[in-house]
C-alpha cells in the first residue's frame, strides 16, 4: 500500500482543456485572452504583433503534457526527435539543429520565468506546477538572444500568494506507472511568501520488450532473458523502459516595500529511468574496406524488425550484465529583483546559475542483443547568466526597454563506446576463420570528448510607439559578441580505465592491437609524406590525427563572432479585439565545434553562426464573442544553416561532420481557431503547413561521398500537421458535472535524413486521446479516467544510423490511466 501511494501519479486532469481558456461562471470552458510576458512585460496575447501559442497549466495536465518533448501534440509545427545519446532535438517551423552531443545548442530556446536553460537536456523537469507556457514562434533574437531562430518556449511557474493553498494530483496508469505531484503555498511573514512543488513518477514495468528474449516475441530465441551466472544478474532483462524521475521547485517572494520585490527560485530534477532502446529495421556494415564481410555473425544474423511492423514495443539491447540506465541530474537557482525607479520607469535584475550532470548514463545504442556499439555518457555543464534591463513609458504613446546580458557556459563531455563486435574493428568473412569469432582486430573500446566554453555579452533595445489610435510600430535590436573555446579528441580506452569501469560486464578485457597503436602506425606512414615527423598515440590517450601534420593528439580551437539581431513590426487594431500585423526579423544561432566521433581534425572545423531572416503577416481576431481566430503566413531565408552530414574516413567509413549550407528557405502558414458554439462545448483546431528547401549545399552523403543537397526538404519537417481538441461539460445533478473530452493530433510524413534515404522515411500518423471526468460544480476534487493513443497507433520520432544498425525510436503504445486531483 505504501509503495502504491508513493508512486501515485500526477497528470492533474482538471477540466481545462484548450489553449487560452478558463472556467466560466456557467458550465464548461470559455475563451478568454491570457496575459503573457512574451515581450518581457505583461500584456494581452492578442495585442502582440507576434505569433504566440499559449496554454494554461491545466491545459497541459489535461492533455498529459509532462515534458517539453510532448508539446508537439498541442502545437503543430513543433517536433521532438530522440537524438540517440540522451539529448532531445527540438524543431519549430522547420527550424532545428540535428546534433546530439551535450554541447549542442538548440534553435528553440527554453526558459522558466525568463531564466534561460541554455541546453536542451536541461528542459526535462520544466513542466512542474505551471501557470502557463508561452510558445513564441519565429526568430526571438532581440529580447531573448542567441539560439532562438526557431522560437522560444517560456514556462511560467505558479507563484506564491498570501493565502494558504495546497493541492495534489495522484494517478495510476499502464506499465504499473504511478505519479504524485503536490504543492503548498502561502505567507511565511507579512512580506515573505513561499511556494514548494514536487513531483515523482515511478513505474514497475518497462514498456519495451526484447525482440529475442521476450517469450511472446516472434523472434524469441528460447533464452530466459537473464544471465544468472554473474554479479549483474538482475540487469539481464527482457523488458526495458522503467521510469524513475523526480523534480522539485522552491519559490520565495519578498516584498520589501512599495518600490521593490525580490523573487528567488531553486529548481532541480533527477532522472534514473531506463533509456529507450532502438527498434532495428536494417543492418549495414560500417567497415569501409571489407563491407559486409566485416559483420559479426551475431550482427549479420540478427532478426531485424519488418519495416512495416506495427509493434511499438519491440526492441533489443545486450544481455551480458550491463546496466542500461540514466544517471542525470540538474539544479539551478536564481534571483529576480524588480525595482520601481519612478512613476514611469522600472529596473529588473536577473541572476542565475545551474549545473547539469550525466554521470555515466548508459545507453543501449545499437538496438541489438549483442554489444555492437553501446555508450556511456559522462557530461557536466555549468552555466551563469546575468541580465539588467530598464523600461518605462514616454508619455502615453511610447514604451521602451534597454538592457545588458552576459552569460557563460562550460561543457565537459566524454562518451565511452563499447563496441565488442562492430564491423570497423571486427573482420569476419575471409579472415574470420583465421582470427576466430569475436576477435576485434583494432579495439573493443574507444571514446571521444572535449571541453567547450562560451562567453556571450549583449546589449539590446526595444520600443513600441503608438503613433495613431489604431496603429503601433515595434522596433528592436540586439548586438551580441561571443567567444567560444574548444578542445577535444577521440581517445583510446582501456577496459579498466575510469570513467566507465563500473559499467563493465564481469570478465571484460581489452582486445585487438589497440586504436592507439593503429593510429601510431598510420602516422608513421602519413606524417613523413606531409613533411613532418610521425607521432605516437599513447594507450588511453588522444588519437585524433591532425589534418596537416598527420600526428595524433588533442585539437584546440577558438571561434569569435558577433552579430546584430533586429525586429520591426507594424500592427493595426482596426476594431476591438481585431489585430492585423506584419513583422520583419533577423536572428542568429551561435557557431559551434562538433563533439562527435572523429579520426581527423578536419572534422573539428566549426560551423559558423547561421542567420535567419523572416517576414510574417498575421491576424488575431475575436469574432461574435465565441470565436478566436489567429492565422499567419511566413517566409524564412537562411544563410549558413548548420547541418550534420558525413565525412568519408578511409578506415572508419562515414563519420559525421558539421557544416554550413549557404542558402536554405522555409515558407509556411498556420491557423489557430477556438470556438464556444454552445454553452459547455469547446472546440479548438490548429494546423500548420511547411515548405522547406535546401537551396545550395554540397557535402557528404550517408556514405561520405560528395552529394548535392540542393532542392531537398529539411529533415524532421513534415508539410502538414494539425490538432483538434473537443471538450463538453454537462450537469449530472444540481451538485455534480460530467466532462467529456478528446484530442487528435496529426503529423505528416517526413524523413530523418537530409538526402531522403528511403530507409529513414518517417510515416505520417494520428494520435487520439480521450478522457471522462466527474467533479462537483463547486468543490475541491475531480476524478478523471483517460487514455493516451487509444487506437494504439504505431509511430516513431526518429530513424537513426548507429554504426552497423539502422533503427527507429518508437512512440508509446496505448496507455490507460486514472487521476484524482484535490485543491484547497
Amino acid at each position: 500500500m505504501t509503495r502504491f501511494i508513493s508512486r501515485a501519479c500526477a497528470a492533474g486532469l482538471a477540466a481545462a482543456i484548450a489553449p487560452g481558456l478558463t472556467h466560466a461562471a456557467d458550465r464548461g470552458l470559455s475563451i478568454e485572452e491570457i496575459v503573457v510576458t512574451a515581450q518581457k512585460k505583461e500584456e494581452g496575447a492578442n495585442s502582440i504583433p507576434l505569433a504566440i501559442a499559449t496554454y494554461t497549466g491545466e491545459d497541459l495536465s489535461a492533455l498529459g503534457i509532462t515534458d517539453t518533448r510532448d508539446l508537439g501534440r498541442l502545437l503543430p509545427g513543433f517536433s521532438y526527435a530522440d537524438g540517440g545519446f540522451n539529448v532531445p532535438i527540438y524543431t519549430l517551423r522547420g527550424v532545428g539543429f540535428n546534433e546530439n552531443s551535450q554541447t549542442a545548442s538548440a534553435t528553440v530556446g527554453v526558459y522558466v520565468d525568463e531564466f534561460n536553460l541554455p541546453f536542451p537536456a536541461m528542459s526535462k523537469g520544466s513542466n512542474l506546477d505551471l501557470a502557463r507556457v508561452e510558445v513564441l514562434k519565429g526568430p526571438q533574437g532581440t529580447l531573448y538572444g542567441r539560439n532562438t531562430t526557431g522560437g522560444a518556449i517560456n514556462y511560467i511557474a505558479n507563484k506564491p500568494g498570501e493565502e494558504l493553498e495546497y493541492g495534489a494530483d495522484i494517478s495510476y496508469s499502464r506499465f504499473d506507472t504511478t505519479s504524485v505531484e503536490g504543492f503548498v503555498s502561502g505567507s511565511l511573514t507579512d512580506t515573505l511568501f513561499a511556494r514548494l512543488a514536487y513531483t515523482t513518477t515511478q513505474s514497475g514495468e518497462g514498456w519495451q520488450r526484447s525482440r529475442t528474449r521476450y517469450a511472446g516475441s516472434d523472434a524469441y530465441n528460447g533464452k530466459t532473458g537473464r544471465d544468472p551466472g554473474n554479479e549483474y544478474e538482475r540487469f539481464g532483462y527482457s523488458r526495458l523502459g522503467e521510469v524513475d524521475r523526480d523534480a522539485a521547485r522552491l519559490l520565495l517572494r519578498w516584498e520589501g516595500g512599495e518600490d521593490w520585490t525580490l523573487n528567488l527560485h531553486l529548481n532541480g530534477w533527477r532522472d534514473r529511468s531506463e533509456p529507450q532502446a532502438l527498434q532495428v529495421i536494417a543492418i549495414e556494415s560500417q567497415n569501409a574496406i571489407l563491407g559486409e564481410f566485416a559483420l559479426h555473425p551475431d550482427v549479420a544474423n540478427y532478426p531485424v524488425n519488418d519495416p512495416d511492423t506495427t509493434d511499438a514495443q519491440a526492441a533489443d539491447w545486450p544481455n551480458n550484465g550491463l546496466n542500461f540506465r540514466l544517471n542525470d541530474r540538474f539544479v539551478s537557482g536564481g534571483m529576480r529583483l524588480d525595482y520601481r525607479l519612478g512613476e514611469r520607469s522600472d529596473m529588473v535584475l536577473l541572476l542565475s546559475a545551474g549545473q547539469f550532470e550525466s554521470d555515466g548514463s548508459f545507453i543501449p545504442q545499437s538496438g541489438l542483443d549483442t554489444v555492437n556499439t553501446e555508450r556511456n555518457v559522462f557530461a557536466t555543464t555549468d552555466f551563469y547568466n546575468a541580465e539588467l534591463r530598464f523600461s518605462g513609458d514616454l508619455g502615453d504613446s511610447v514604451f521602451w526597454q534597454l538592457g545588458l546580458n552576459y552569460s557563460e557556459d562550460e561543457v565537459e563531455e566524454f562518451q565511452r563506446l563499447h563496441h565488442e563486435n562492430v564491423s570497423i574493428v571486427f573482420p569476419v568473412g575471409p579472415l574470420g576463420g583465421l582470427l576466430g569469432d569475436g576477435f576485434a582486430l583494432l579495439d573493443n573500446r574507444s571514446g571521444f570528448g572535449g571541453t567547450q566554453t562560451a562567453e556571450v555579452a549583449a546589449i539590446f533595445a526595444h520600443t513600441e510607439w503608438r503613433f495613431a489610435e489604431a496603429w503601433k510600430l515595434t522596433l528592436g535590436a540586439r548586438y551580441t559578441d561571443e567567444l567560444r573555446d574548444f578542445n577535444g579528441c577521440s581517445r583510446d580506452v582501456d577496459v579498466g580505465d575510469d570513467p566507465g569501469a563500473d559499467q563493465e560486464a564481469p570478465g571484460a578485457q581489452d582486445r585487438g592491437i589497440g586504436l592507439a597503436n593503429a593510429i601510431s602506425l598510420i602516422s608513421l606512414l602519413q606524417a613523413p609524406m606531409a613533411g613532418y615527423a610521425p607521432g605516437t598515440a599513447e594507450r588511453g590517450g588522444c588519437f585524433t590525427l591532425d589534418s596537416e601534420t598527420r600526428r595524433p593528439g588533442r585539437f584546440f580551437g577558438e571561434l569569435h563572432e558577433d552579430n546584430i539581431s533586429g525586429r520591426i513590426a507594424l500592427d493595426w487594431e482596426f476594431a476591438a479585439d481585431k489585430l492585423l500585423f506584419v513583422g520583419l526579423s533577423r536572428g542568429y544561432k551561435s557557431g559551434s565545434f562538433p563533439l562527435i566521433n572523429i579520426s581527423d581534425s578536419a572534422q573539428y572545423a566549426p560551423a559558423t553562426q547561421e542567420r535567419l531572416d523572416a517576414i510574417e503577416v498575421g491576424a488575431k481576431l475575436r469574432l461574435l464573442e465565441r470565436i478566436q481566430f489567429n492565422a499567419s503566413v511566413f517566409d524564412y531565408r537562411y544563410r549558413d544553416k548548420q547541418l550534420v552530414t558525413n565525412f568519408r574516413d578511409p578506415i572508419f567509413g562515414a563519420l559525421p561532420v558539421l557544416r554550413n549550407a549557404p542558402k536554405s528557405s522555409v515558407r509556411g502558414a498556420e491557423l489557430d481557431l477556438k470556438m464556444n458554439p454552445v454553452t459547455g462545448l469547446f472546440v479548438a483546431l490548429q494546423a500548420s503547413y511547411l515548405d522547406t528547401e535546401v537551396e545550395e549545399f554540397i557535402s557528404g552523403d550517408r556514405n561520405g561521398d560528395e552529394f548535392d543537397f540542393s532542392g531537398k526538404p529539411f529533415n524532421y519537417s513534415p508539410q502538414w500537421e494539425y490538432s483538434l481538441i473537443v471538450d463538453y461539460s454537462l450537469p449530472l445533478t444540481d451538485r455534480y458535472q460530467l466532462s467529456l473530452g478528446g484530442d487528435l493530433s496529426y503529423r505528416g510524413e517526413t524523413n530523418a535524413s537530409l538526402q531522403k534515404d528511403p530507409r529513414f522515411f518517417m510515416d505520417d500518423y494520428t494520435i487520439i486521446n480521450a478522457r471522462i471526468g466527474v467533479s462537483p460544480l463547486a468543490g475541491p476534487w475531480s476524478l478523471q479516467l483517460w487514455g493516451r493513443n487509444i487506437t494504439d497507433e504505431y509511430y516513431y520520432n526518429n530513424v537513426t544510423n548507429q554504426l552497423d544498425t539502422i533503427g527507429r525510436y518508437t512512440g508509446m503504445p496505448v496507455v490507460w490511466g486514472a487521476t484524482f486531483s484535490w485543491r484547497s
